[in-house]
């Protein structure tokens, strides 16, 4: 089974991607929430994947983070949704927010996403909202990547610095937690990917 994939972004569209690894490529379909944090074709990417086999198809699907491969695997394993509702939900809504509505019994919300109905998301309420919360997927604990009043050149830098440390394995929550504190540490002429990354790594290997 392909878990993760490493190498070069060969081509992106808005649902799918191609991964150039040693030669081969790799078609994977992607959620919007990965298709923002990608970067611009010809650039090294490393990505985390569900590979799912059936009699006559093997498909790819990829994800920046780690939350959200276990969020798509978490919407799955609910009777009658399926990876293109998946990735929808991704799509659609932030993954605290979904989560938050699920344990919140929001059906007007979780209805809002393309394929799911009234009833499909009364179902996801029942068989989610504990397991929702026993993996800690609410707004408390899954931190946005970058708030949304920071400055543009900010949150590149800070998208910037996540996505590299990712992209060398590091535990993501581990990766969040560290870059926000060395973030809010700098001075605003600091603030850039490289002396993030740097402090990070220095910070997470001490």
């Amino acid at each position: 089974m392909i878990a993760h994939l490493k190498g070069q972004l060969v081509e992106l569209e808005l649902s799918h991607a191609v991964i150039d690894v040693g030669g081969v490529g790799y078609f994977v379909e992607i959620p919007m929430s990965t298709y923002d944090r990608l970067p611009k074709v010809g650039a090294p990417v490393a990505l985390r994947i569900h590979m799912t086999v059936r009699e006559d198809a093997m498909n790819l699907y990829a994800f920046a983070t780690e939350e959200e491969r276990s969020f798509f695997r978490l919407i799955t394993s609910v009777s009658g949704i399926g990876p293109k509702i998946a990735l929808a939900a991704l799509s659609a809504l932030p993954i605290e927010t979904f989560c938050e509505a699920i344990q919140e019994g929001n059906i007007k919300l979780l209805s809002k996403v393309s394929g799911i109905g009234k009833r499909m998301a009364e179902r996801m309420v029942v068989e989610l909202r504990d397991k929702v919360g026993a993996l800690g997927m609410t707004s408390a604990i899954v931190a946005k990547v970058a708030d949304d009043d920071m400055p543009a050149q900010d949150k590149e830098a800070f998208n910037d610095a996540i996505m590299a440390l990712e992209a060398l394995g590091y535990r993501p929550d581990t990766i969040r937690k560290t870059v926000k504190q060395i973030f809010d540490s700098l001075s605003v002429e600091q603030r850039n990917s490289e002396n993030i990354i740097k402090a990070a790594l220095s910070a997470m290997n001490s």
